[in-house]
């Protein structure tokens, strides 16, 4: 019963998500270009991939950790933002949901992140994330969150990205320049089965 309407739940947000035309999210951003194309044309493995243990997994720890942002910090929770930039004279939409936003003596992204182990932590893809936030939301301040078996913890990213970062970040993942983005991605990616750029590790 529980099992089951977390997987029906998790099913019905996936498939009923739909991508406007000329649309980036930040997490576009920060990975493989090609996932963007596979999500929408194998629907079923993109479907399969988001009820994975660790994925439900990490959707519990923020709903949790959320509530508690939420009670102690007076946080806003799952807020959306919205930004254009313009290329090759066309316009480009970068949406993206921030984890929670505090606004007390300044605005305050705060990412929250579950990983397998603390090895390597901060992630550079993660730093890159809340950077595109805080310009997503004229931030001056993000927290990045690790919740991981071996340890909880935060680390400060206050260095924000700039609108020509941002621009490039886009023409990369249109003109399909870095595929993947980082070498580890295809170890990860349910999709490395087909793709022809996979660098999946033996």
């Amino acid at each position: 019963m529980i099992v089951e309407e977390l997987v029906n739940s998790k099913i019905s947000d996936t498939l009923t998500h739909i991508r406007e035309e000329n649309t980036f999210y930040i997490t576009d951003l920060v990975r493989c270009p090609l996932k963007i194309k596979y999500e929408l044309t194998y629907k079923e493995l993109f479907v399969a991939e988001s009820v994975k243990p660790a994925t439900i997994l990490g959707d519990l720890v923020h709903t949790g950790l959320e509530k508690v942002l939420s009670e102690k910090f007076n946080a806003k929770v799952e807020v959306e933002g919205e930004k254009t930039v313009t290329i090759d004279q066309k316009v480009y939409k970068i949406k993206g949901r921030a984890d929670a936003i505090v606004e007390k003596d300044k605005k305050t992204v705060i990412e929250i992140k579950t990983a397998r182990a603390d090895k390597g932590i901060p992630l550079e893809h993660h730093k890159q994330q809340l950077r595109l936030y805080l310009w997503l939301f004229d931030a001056e301040e993000g927290i990045l969150v690790y919740v991981t078996p071996d340890r909880i913890t935060e680390y400060s990213v206050n260095d924000k990205a700039e609108e020509d970062e941002v621009i490039r970040l886009v023409e990369d993942t249109i003109r399909l320049t870095r595929v993947p983005r980082y070498n580890w991605e295809c170890n990860y990616c349910i999709f490395n089965i087909i793709c022809p750029e996979s660098k999946k590790r033996k």
